[in-house]
């Protein structure tokens, strides 16, 4: 009895500090990646967010895709919130996925795509193509 007691009392420690999140939800946006016409220049573009989701609860898992018409040596990609409060760099990997849940941004939130070819002298424009995220989150408080 003292054992059934002690882990009642266990779960019940555990759900009292666990953050209450009553469900989950998820939405995608689409958008043709920044074109970069100048070296050593961030250009971003926002992913749109459905004006019908959630203020509260948190971000989780981001997938991810992102495309350019070329490879281009220098090339610099990093998916980021809109206020910049988490930044991921994704140069690397032109899709995956990306934990957003430490950071505790609201659903509603934007993502940000931002791109930078790094390096001297000129370039021909490096143009954008279809770039993709899925947003994953959690509702609640």
């Amino acid at each position: 009895m003292k054992r059934k007691t002690a882990l009642l009392a266990l779960a019940g420690l555990f759900a009292l500090s666990a953050n209450s999140y009553a469900a989950g939800g998820g939405y995608s946006s689409t958008i043709i990646a920044p074109t970069v016409s100048i070296k050593n220049q961030w250009y971003q573009k926002d992913f749109s967010v459905p004006s019908s989701i959630e203020k509260t609860g948190k971000m989780t898992t981001v997938y991810y895709s992102w495309a350019y018409s070329r490879n281009q040596a220098g090339l610099m990609v990093s998916l980021c919130t809109s206020n910049n409060v988490a930044c991921f760099n994704v140069t690397n990997a032109q899709s995956g996925s990306v934990d957003f849940s430490s950071y505790n941004i609201a659903p509603n939130q934007p993502l940000t795509l931002k791109a930078m070819v790094s390096g001297t002298g000129t370039m021909a424009p490096l143009n954008g193509k279809q770039s993709q995220v899925t947003v994953n989150y959690l509702i609640g408080n």
